[in-house]
């Protein structure tokens, strides 16, 4: 595995397992907001690779949840028909306070 190595980067490790990946990478191996990560093992470490397989189609409310969680504190999710009506009036309104 060393053989192949050009460079490296160290990243820390949150609480919940996460490890950031630096933008340069995720440029240069086209690495997207909701990609999956295929992670091999190897003796003396892990090899972390784009999956290329393909994922089925969430809806847009399915690929918002994680990002709008901070928002929703202590408050209950309106689940997907409320997010979608709420999006759907937004668009006829054309967002207009």
């Amino acid at each position: 595995m060393q053989e192949n190595l050009k460079s490296s980067k160290k990243m820390k490790v949150f609480p919940k397992g996460q490890v950031i990946i630096p933008v340069e990478l995720r440029r240069k191996y086209n690495i997207n907001i909701g990609d999956r990560i295929e992670f091999i093992t190897f003796q003396d470490g892990i090899l972390l690779k784009p999956s290329r397989q393909k994922t089925k189609h969430q809806s847009l409310t399915d690929e918002l949840f994680g990002m709008l969680h901070r928002y929703a504190k202590n408050k209950k999710f309106p689940g997907k028909d409320k997010v979608n009506e709420a999006t759907e009036s937004g668009f006829a309104e054309g967002w207009k306070e």
